[in-house]
């Protein structure tokens, strides 16, 4: 149960950039594809325009790395931007270069990678007869003629690891009394030259031997990848307040926007409550579509335009929000922010880092994203969460998206196991979800549907070899934030050696959060980057009925463990009844980390509590069945 894909902030946030086709040019050691020469040069206007022109050449290391590089492609905004390709040729492994013919070269019209955006052209040059040893070499000039938002420009570059990199060099020329900010890693800086009189020359080297795999589950691996940053913004706030200027008069309340509002919420005198409707509304009523008319860019279309049309993408949601909660006098924010599952932390100087936007109330301080029809008032997909964020109607701008409290991203995992003498049993697990895990318990009900339910079981058993049928059936919701599932399975060959094993405390489910999953993510005995470290509650109640043929040998111990941001406590405990014997494991997790990510010191500090968890998760019972018993069972099958 995950949520949605990020949806695209704007247009002109997909740079015009190289493209690699087929599957990513990836592998360790040397890789698919070798970059041999890459060349970068930048100029920097004083208007804060500015035009680069790129200009490498990449070969092939074998048939795989062909069939990467045998298409290339580069975009750009044709109502900003000019793009000129002065050279694309194919550079045979023993012979010269041979120019790519004009009519493998195309520019194709407002589609990008299946979405609509009507300003993008897409250039895409296509190498015939390309095989390994050969290289491919493109030269082009991207000129930004009007700056993406006014009084600022930024630019931002990574020389990614999935590649050797033998020769790379990026030049920036600016005018020395334009305040240009610098940000870099990784990268070589040869000594600053002065040009033309009053301009500066800044050059920067990079070079690798070897591609690299990336840490699973990383988070902010931006720092730790080579990437060269350039800012003329004087900070964040400057760039909050050149998006506002742009997009406050696009959210005007006009009459038919304030008689919506009064219909909707008209006759609701809380605050709060009226926002949730007005929230609730657009979220069911405007459909969210990656189709940029109008200004487009970074500036929304005005509210009036979204109400028409009951489509629009997420900086067009949030207008026409703030328009209809200003009809009511409650104030909205747009609140810019990057909407990704990994990156937490910001730049250290202003880029136009941020690919989404969601609106912040700040007399409720709640943030709430109307792209995302699942979510309730309140609360925030996870790739919104806990993220920087500017505010841009606000000063300061720059704050911080919310993470839920461990007990709003709670799940209750209630599991009763009842094994036959025979290895028969019946399993019931309940699932129920708290916050946000109950959003994903909907989701997961929703698709899973009530006509594909018998299949699910189906399937579900049959991935862990169970023989037998189940039921899959929604509890009833016992509170606003609150959603159960109930998971039946009735298993004819749940223990294939009833005469002697072992039992698992396990669910026939795990639901939204998989706490086996998370505490096996601490398996790597060292890290370079930072991690994810989510908060979240799990707590878990099972009992495990046996006949009271079953002798058990061997119980898990209780186990404890508190430290900073982990709560971890498993108790065991016997009772008996007449005929069969219950064994019950009462267990609770509460992960409380404030950031959703952490450092690799934090992670290590954490890492041996977790590996005990993760080995206790896997405590069993050890059984055997007496011999007149067994006997017996083994005849009644």
């Amino acid at each position: 149960m995950t949520s949605r894909t990020v949806r695209p902030l704007l247009a002109a946030l997909l740079r015009a950039s190289l493209v690699l086709t087929a599957q990513a040019a990836y592998a360790d050691g040397e890789g698919h594809v070798r970059a041999l020469r890459e060349r970068t040069d930048i100029v920097i206007r004083a208007d804060h325009t500015m035009e680069q022109t790129v200009d490498y050449t990449w070969r092939a290391v074998d048939a795989t790395g062909a069939g990467t590089l045998g298409q290339q492609y580069v975009n750009w905004d044709s109502r900003r931007q000019t793009l000129e390709l002065l050279a694309a040729e194919t550079i045979p492994a023993n012979g010269a270069p041979i120019p790519v013919e004009p009519a493998a070269i195309q520019v194709q019209d407002g589609i990008l990678g299946g979405v609509s955006f009507p300003e993008k052209r897409l250039l895409q040059v296509t190498f015939p007869q390309l095989a390994a040893g050969d290289a491919i070499r493109i030269r082009y000039r991207l000129v930004q003629n009007v700056p993406e938002l006014p009084g600022g420009m930024s630019h931002v570059m990574f020389l990614q690891d999935d590649v050797i990199r033998d020769d790379s060099e990026i030049t920036v020329r600016h005018p020395r009394a334009l305040s240009l900010k610098v940000a870099q890693y990784g990268l070589a800086q040869r000594a600053a030259a002065t040009v033309d009189g009053d301009g500066q020359l800044l050059r920067w080297h990079y070079r690798s031997t070897g591609t690299g795999s990336a840490e699973p589950n990383a988070a902010n691996g931006w720092r730790r990848t080579p990437h060269l940053m350039l800012s003329t913004f004087a900070g964040w706030q400057s760039i909050a307040d050149a998006y506002e200027r742009g997009a406050a008069p696009k959210s005007a309340a006009t009459p038919a926007i304030r008689a919506l509002a009064e219909q909707v919420a008209g006759r609701t005198p809380d605050g709060r409550a009226a926002a949730r409707l007005l929230y609730d509304w657009v979220r069911a009523n405007v459909r969210y579509v990656a189709s940029y008319v109008g200004d487009g860019g970074w500036v929304p279309n005005d509210a009036a335009t979204v109400l028409q049309r009951r489509y629009g993408d997420c900086k067009d949601h949030v207008a026409l929000l703030q328009a209809l909660l200003a009809a009511r006098g409650i104030e909205a924010s747009p609140a810019l922010l990057r909407a990704d599952g990994e990156n937490f932390t910001l730049p250290e100087i202003p880029v136009m880092w941020f690919d989404h936007a969601i609106s912040y109330l700040p007399a409720l301080d709640v943030y709430l994203d109307s792209t995302d029809d699942a979510m309730p008032f309140g609360l925030l997909p996870d790739n919104d969460a806990g993220k920087p964020v500017l505010a841009t109607r606000l000063r300061p701008a720059l704050r911080q998206s919310p993470l839920p409290h461990p007990d709003g991203h709670r799940v209750e995992r209630r599991v009763a196991l009842k094994v036959a003498p025979d290895g028969s049993a019946e399993r019931v697990t309940d699932i129920v979800g708290h916050g946000r895990s109950a959003v994903s318990v909907r989701q997961f009900i929703d698709g899973v549907t009530a006509a594909g339910t018998a299949d699910w079981v189906r399937r579900t058993m049959a991935s862990s070899g169970y023989e037998g049928d189940g039921s899959l059936e929604p509890l009833p919701q016992a509170g606003a934030d609150m959603l159960g599932v109930r998971y039946t399975e009735r298993i004819r060959n749940y223990v294939s050696q009833p005469e002697a094993g072992v039992l698992s405390f396990l669910p026939g489910m795990n639901g939204p959060v998989p706490l086996a999953g998370f505490a096996g993510r601490f398996t790597e005995r060292e890290r370079h980057y930072d991690a994810r470290c989510e908060p979240f509650a799990v707590q878990d109640s099972m009992t495990i009925e046996l006949p009271a043929a079953m002798q058990v040998l061997y119980v898990p111990k209780n186990l404890s463990i508190r430290q900073e941001g982990l709560d971890y406590a498993a108790t065991y405990s016997r009772d008996d009844t007449p005929g069969a014997t219950r064994y019950r494991l009462t267990r609770r997790v509460v992960a409380g980390n404030p950031r959703g990510w952490c450092t690799p010191q934090e992670y290590q500090a954490l890492r041996p509590a977790m590996n005990r968890i993760s080995r206790a998760m896997n405590g069993r019972l050890v059984f055997v069945l007496n011999d007149t018993d067994m006997a017996t069972a083994t005849t009644e099958r």
